[in-house]
């Protein structure tokens, strides 16, 4: 009988503890509201690396025709629609296109290269390579 009330004194506190570590630990985890409120993020975030500048990147993000090269390496850019066509250059990644019509009853589409090293060239790249700017990319950094 004295061990039952030994151990269940040992419980109680047990649980006890277990009850204010929670507490305790939720008002160390969770910021007060002037914490909150001193608390400011930008509401842009700018990548650093980019060379354009920012007015052109509000008119390239406010079009819905801009898409990005979503690709491991290169993304060749042909002269005609078809994988048989002429070379023109090769797109890296994430080099911006304005797509300025998708080639009926194939896979291309006829772009104009808006960035990167081959800005001002128009061909046709295959389309299912490019992926609208602000979704997310399917092949960029994921090759270990």
């Amino acid at each position: 009988m004295f061990k039952k009330i030994i151990v269940s004194f040992f419980c109680a506190i047990l649980i006890a503890g277990m009850v204010c570590a929670g507490v305790g630990l939720l008002y160390f985890l969770i910021p007060s509201r002037k914490a909150q409120a001193s608390i400011s993020l930008p509401s842009i975030v700018e990548d650093k690396d980019s060379s354009q500048d920012t007015s052109a990147k509000k008119e390239d993000s406010e079009e819905d025709d801009i898409y990005v090269a979503d690709v491991y390496q290169s993304l060749t850019l042909r002269a005609q629609a078809g994988s048989d066509s002429e070379a023109i250059t090769g797109l890296s990644p994430m080099t911006r296109v304005r797509v300025l019509e998708f080639v009926a009853g194939t896979d291309y589409a006829h772009v104009e290269v808006i960035s990167g090293e081959s800005k001002g060239y128009k061909g046709y790249v295959n389309n299912e390579y490019i992926t609208k700017l602000g979704e997310p990319t399917v092949r960029i950094r994921t090759e270990e």
